[in-house]
């Protein structure tokens, strides 16, 4: 029970923050409902291009599948990061968000790279 009592209140101490209500009036702005589109087709490329690298099974194509799902999993966490911010529930360095789309842009080019040496 004393267990039990220390990490209740442990965790009561350190999730001490202000509370603030999200500005969800923002999803209904144009750039934010794009934003959520692109979102949906990031999380379907990164299941299709999962089931493509499951499928390769580590044969020669396998590093490229596997950069491009970094890739779309990279998108997918910009996107979110871009709701978040947009709607208030984060906020972000304003260096982020390119940041990972400047990641993601790398795990492409080094996957069509990798695949170019391999098929050429």
């Amino acid at each position: 029970m004393n267990k039990r009592f220390l990490v209740v209140a442990i965790l009561l101490l350190l999730g001490n923050s202000r509370a603030e209500a999200a500005n969800l009036a923002v999803i209904t702005n144009p750039p934010t409902m794009m934003n959520i589109l692109i979102l949906g087709f990031g999380i379907a490329c990164v299941g299709g291009a999962f089931r493509v690298y499951t499928l390769v099974r580590g044969g020669q194509l396998s590093k490229s599948w596997q950069l491009f799902l970094g890739g779309f999993a990279v998108l997918v966490l910009a996107q979110l990061l871009m709701i978040f911010s947009a709607m208030e529930i984060v906020t972000l360095p304003s260096f982020v968000i390119p940041a990972c789309f400047v990641l993601m842009a790398g795990l492409f080019l080094w996957g069509i790279l990798e695949t170019k040496r391999i098929l050429g």
